[in-house]
């Protein structure tokens, strides 16, 4: 248990350095200032918009844990599962170094309700696994506008991983198989809403073309960001690295990548609320 401890530490801390270093990197070649001046001049109007966006897109989350929940016979409230993945947002963003949102919850529900840890974990890495096969399921759909001359490999790999995804589904965890489609359907409408919300956030410093790469470097942020803390950084050098490429100014992007860490931030803060406000957990099950 203490080597598990230590390993987890470290692994953190490397998280926390990496996302320093990489920080530290495109602001030595962005100066804040600029990011600062695009901050300055924000839009209200589509801020507020992708705040909204954002969200939603965290409640859609919550209904799919629950989901997930319920085909594995815990019938956990939606108000107790929403206040329970707000404390696990905080404990991701604020505290790094400690227990991970994701096992606290495990923690609190065999505690309240001595709900096996194992199936607990089961239906947290398929709602996780949900969440990915979406994001790669976009990812091909937006490179078809992007890159049409590869429709047919890019069609090809989308009904690959669709179907993969299905038969683990239902090799290894069978109490999700029947949910699966529905499951990824949440998974696509929690990708959209946090698309739209960082085309919000583009918009709201005066971006007006070229969304398609950024939704598309958006998503393979947020597969990289499990390298770093919270995508902190990983979000930000991508976007510095991908305006090679791409007809985008950097400033702009890493502006707007860095509001999106501000607003998961703000969201997050609504964990502390329930943690300092005992939880009173129910579920739907009859008395």
């Amino acid at each position: 248990m203490e080597k598990t401890r230590i390993r987890k530490a470290l692994l953190n801390a490397g998280k926390i350095m990496i996302s320093i270093v990489l920080l530290y990197f495109v602001f030595t070649k962005i100066p804040f200032s600029a990011v600062a001046a695009l901050w300055k001049n924000v839009n209200v109007a589509y801020l507020a918009a992708a705040a909204i966006l954002f969200l939603l897109s965290q409640i859609v989350s919550a209904k799919r844990l629950e989901l997930y929940f319920t085909a594995a016979n815990f019938n956990l409230s939606f108000k107790s599962n929403l206040e329970l993945y707000f404390l696990g947002m905080f404990y991701n963003f604020f505290i790094p170094g400690g227990i991970g949102g994701d096992a606290y919850k495990i923690y609190l529900l065999n505690k309240k309700f001595g709900w096996s840890s194992r199936k607990l974990t089961s239906s947290l890495f398929n709602d996780r696994l949900s969440g990915l096969i979406a994001i790669c399921i976009i990812i091909c759909m937006l490179s078809l506008i992007s890159l049409p001359e590869f429709k047919f490999h890019v069609l090809g790999l989308s009904i690959l991983g669709l179907v993969a995804g299905y038969f683990l589904t239902a090799k290894m965890f069978r109490d999700f198989k029947k949910i699966y489609l529905k499951g990824l359907g949440f998974s696509l409408i929690v990708q959209a809403l946090q698309i739209f919300c960082f085309i919000f956030l583009l918009k709201s410093i005066g971006v007006e073309n070229g969304f398609v790469h950024y939704s598309l470097l958006f998503l393979a942020s947020s597969i990289l960001s499990l390298i770093s803390f919270a995508g902190i950084g990983v979000r930000e050098m991508l976007f510095f690295q991908a305006a090679k490429y791409f007809d985008f100014n950097p400033a702009y992007s890493v502006s707007a990548s860095l509001l999106f860490t501000v607003i998961t931030a703000f969201f997050s803060l609504l964990g502390l609320f329930f943690q300092i406000r005992t939880l009173n957990l129910k579920t739907t099950d009859p008395l």
